[in-house]
């Protein structure tokens, strides 16, 4: 089965511009883990978005990575859809990345790796 990869923005922040409380935050890292059995963040970033309203939105986010079996994509939009409303988000962006994932171990043959 294929695995791939997808990057989602997590918000730091609310919409009114207070933070986010790093319990909530650990808590969502930890619902990833248990879905996924992993995760990487791959730093901060910053970026805007046009809400609904037509406002600019500037929001700060973790970029995290999550790798999946294919066939589990709904079942990580659902996911992502209850980060969503749990941070009173309009949306939250989550990209699949081009490609698949291997988790290579070591080489068990015992060849020299040098």
């Amino acid at each position: 089965m294929a695995r791939v990869k997808y990057l989602m923005l997590l918000p730091l922040t609310y919409n009114d511009q207070s933070r986010v409380p790093k319990a909530v935050l650990e808590e969502i890292l930890e619902r990833i883990y248990v879905f996924s059995g992993g995760y990487t963040i791959a730093g901060a970033a910053r970026g805007a978005y046009r809400m609904k309203s037509g406002q600019k939105q500037v929001d700060h986010s973790l970029q995290v990575w999550i790798v999946i079996d294919e066939a589990e994509e709904p079942e990580l939009k659902r996911l992502v859809a209850e980060f969503c409303k749990l941070l009173d988000q309009e949306s939250i962006y989550l990209e699949r990345t081009a490609g698949e994932v291997d988790f290579i171990p070591p080489d068990k043959h015992g060849g020299d790796n040098s």
